[in-house]
């Protein structure tokens, strides 16, 4: 864009002979007027100067002071320049030149007309006022006022032009309130509110200043306030109804719009080839495809770089804190929603359709949320791929792809694609959890919403990266929120094949009841050792009752099984029956010696039996028992998870019946219990902390309380004297 505010000199060497010459007139006339003679030419005017030579119809010429007028048709001609106006006064003392009306001055480079010109011949500058208007090549320069100046002692002129300047090149177009060009540097400063349009494009800020080379754009660089519109035009689909797909197409137009603190641009042999925004920048973008609207982008960062091929986008890069949102169209798009999306760089393929998300990449669409180093969306196919790390630069955190979805728990991977119109995926080497487990598989699929397939599986409870045990599977099956479905499975300890299923069932139904294997918890204290926690299986075959059975492993404590049975019956009865047995190390063996592969060499055993029953029967009469049974006394002790079960010392049973009276309120119960002391034992042995004397020589420590049945009966309030008094009712 070369916009060359310019009033080129008037070369015309006017005054090379210090006097001006009457060549000829077909009438003079010598006047005296105040003492000075003066000249009055009528008809065919002639002067000359050196090598120029004048025209005009009448001219006032003053010999004495060198001044004077020429009226009609006057031209000026000297060797390729010349010089028409209405009138022209010279002042040839000063070497000055005064055109009026219609001025206009050229040769084989330019054209510069204006209502008035001046020119300076000694300061080599002048002035063009009135309608200035300058043409040279293929530019055309228009404003109130033209000004020339040329340095004293360098080849560089200035030109300057000011109010409502307008500058027309090829397909550009510049406007401002001032307009300053230095030939030079090749450099021109638009200011004062300057806009710089090009076809459908426009670029405003505070000033707009624009550089050359060899007369040709080169550089164009706004300070402050950069702001550049450009206008769109296409196709838009309407439904006609809100109940009917059919569509019709109407015209549209939108604006995009690109801000920022600062701008520049860069030109290659006149056309543009990028534009750099920087300072909280942001661009509005509206997407055609084949002339229909797709939608409108937004993105912002701290810098943005649009590329140009053959003047036309083809990258647009955001970073710095860059984030995007893209809204397609509700009729035309083949996805749901607004997708929302941030990384350090952002690069839109413009051509290829493609958007790339480098470094700490992050994309929110309607209900999932996917994260990763790396991103790639296909617009075309509307297809996401994440990766861990952007090949762009090295330095780019290392983050592997994790993505959720709204009721799902994460799920990560070494590579990751999504499909944002059937939203189905495939994770390669991706891990997810579900019930506080874990699952792992080379590839997992999503078959809708709900189901997902899991290669090569593996599931553990263990958080380790390399987990201390894991049930491995060649496929299974995840229906979410439901369970899981393996075949064949094998539980593994650390990587030794243990014990081998047909198939498995997990349970995937968080807070419901699901029949399926429980998976252990893994662990290590210094009570218990290494241990493995409540392996097993649940099985609810229907609403009225549920079992499961666990097992413990624990390399200082042994094996213990476990078996709860519930059953229910609405309005009228529940319960519950626990079986625990438990293969443990003899007390003499110390726990630095203990070994699970010799435990049947020093094998306990001891069992506990657990049962409670409320029911509610008719006549409003319950009945409740809450009873529990231990082979040892020390089976707390032993066994217990937690520090509040090891220290329970009794073992204590009862059974209850009751019965309400309502009319009477009065009611009774009956009352059963027992209690046994489980340190006993350990108080009876002399050799133990615990050891007790018996208060009375030749006693034992009782072992169990029993209690005979405690009868209660209890009577409601009643009156002691009855009355016959009537309860009466008053009116208003």
């Amino acid at each position: 864009m070369h916009y060359i505010i310019l009033l080129l000199s008037i070369p015309l060497a006017i005054f090379a002979d210090d006097r001006l010459r009457l060549k000829r007139a077909d009438i003079l006339e010598n006047v005296v007027i105040d003492g000075q003679a003066v000249q009055y030419l009528t008809g065919n005017v002639v002067f000359e100067k050196g090598a120029m030579i004048i025209n005009c119809a009448k001219a006032i010429n003053i010999e004495k002071t060198g001044q004077g007028s020429m009226i009609g048709n006057v031209k000026v001609v000297d060797d390729n320049r010349s010089l028409t106006c209405d009138s022209l006064h010279y002042d040839s003392p000063n070497d000055i030149l005064n055109g009026f009306g219609n001025a206009r001055v050229w040769d084989n480079d330019y054209d510069l007309l204006a209502d008035t010109l001046v020119y300076y011949s000694k300061l080599d500058s002048g002035i063009a006022r009135g309608n200035a208007e300058l043409t040279q090549k293929s530019q055309i320069i228009t404003s109130h006022s033209i000004y020339y100046a040329k340095h004293t002692g360098e080849d560089a002129v200035s030109y300057t032009a000011e109010g409502d300047v307008t500058i027309l090149e090829d397909e550009r177009k510049a406007t401002c309130g001032l307009a300053i060009y230095n030939r030079e540097d090749q450099t021109t400063w638009l200011k004062l509110n300057p806009h710089v349009t090009e076809k459908d494009q426009t670029m405003a800020g505070s000033e707009i200043i624009l550089r050359y080379k060899d007369e040709v754009m080169e550089h164009l660089y706004i300070p402050e306030q950069a702001h550049v519109t450009t206008l769109t035009k296409g196709l838009r689909e309407i439904k006609i109804s809100l109940n009917d797909t059919t569509t019709t197409r109407s015209e549209v137009q939108f604006v995009d719009d690109l801000t920022g603190s600062s701008l520049q641009g860069f030109f290659d042999a006149g056309q543009m080839d990028s534009l750099q925004v920087e300072g909280m920048a942001t661009s509005l973008y509206h997407i055609f495809e084949d002339s229909i609207y797709q939608g409108k982008n937004i993105a912002s960062g701290d810098t943005i770089i649009m590329s140009f091929e053959e003047n036309n986008l083809d990258h647009i890069v955001v970073s710095g804190g860059s984030r995007g949102e893209y809204t397609p169209d509700s009729v035309t798009a083949n996805i749901d929603g607004q997708i929302i999306y941030s990384s350090e760089i952002i690069d839109y393929k413009v051509y290829q359709e493609q958007t790339d998300l480098h470094g700490n990449a992050k994309i929110h669409y309607t209900n999932m949320d996917l994260d990763a180093g790396f991103i790639n969306v296909d617009w075309q196919s509307n297809m996401v791929n994440a990766t861990p790390q952007s090949n762009l630069d090295s330095n780019f955190t290392f983050l592997k792809p994790t993505i959720l979805e709204q009721g799902r728990d994460p799920m990560t991977g070494d590579e990751m694609t999504y499909n944002l119109t059937s939203k189905k995926g495939r994770v390669t080497k991706g891990r997810t959890s579900a019930d506080d487990g874990f699952y792992t598989g080379s590839q997992i699929r999503n078959q809708d919403k709900e189901t997902f397939y899991i290669d090569n599986s593996t599931y553990t409870t263990c958080d380790l990266e390399v987990p201390h045990f894991h049930f491995a599977s060649d496929e299974m099956k995840m229906i979410n929120n439901d369970k899981v479905i393996a075949r064949p499975i094998v539980l593994y300890i650390t990587n030794i094949p243990i014990i081998g299923l047909p198939f498995g069932i997990f349970p995937h139904k968080a807070g419901q009841r699901q029949s399926g294997w429980i998976m252990p918890g893994y662990g290590e204290s210094s009570y218990r050792g290494q241990f493995l926690d409540g392996f097993g299986y649940y099985w609810a075959p229907n609403e009225f009752w549920d079992s499961k059975l666990t097992t413990s492993l624990a390399d200082r404590q042994g094996l213990t099984l476990r078996l709860t049975n519930n059953y229910r019956k609405r309005y009228g009865f529940s319960g519950g029956l626990h079986l625990e047995t438990r293969q443990h190390f003899s007390s003499s063996i110390a726990k630095q010696d203990r070994d699970l592969l010799k435990l049947g060499e020093n094998v306990k055993s001891d069992y506990v039996v657990r049962w409670n029953h409320n029911q509610v029967m008719r006549n409003n009469q319950t009945f409740r028992v809450n009873a529990q049974y231990y082979s040892s006394g020390d089976y707390n002790q032993r066994t217990g998870l937690d520090i509040e079960r090891r220290l329970n010392q009794q073992a204590i049973s009862n059974a209850t019946y009751s019965k309400h009276w309502k009319k009477s309120n009065n009611s009774i119960s009956v009352n059963l219990s027992s209690k046994r002391d489980l340190m006993v034992d350990n108080k009876v042995d002399s050799n133990s902390v615990f050891y007790q004397s018996p208060s009375t020589v030749g006693k034992q420590l009782a072992i169990t309380t029993n209690t005979l049945p405690k009868m209660s009966f209890r009577h409601g309030q009643s009156k002691l004297f009855k009355t016959n008094s009537i309860n009466k009712k008053y009116k208003v």
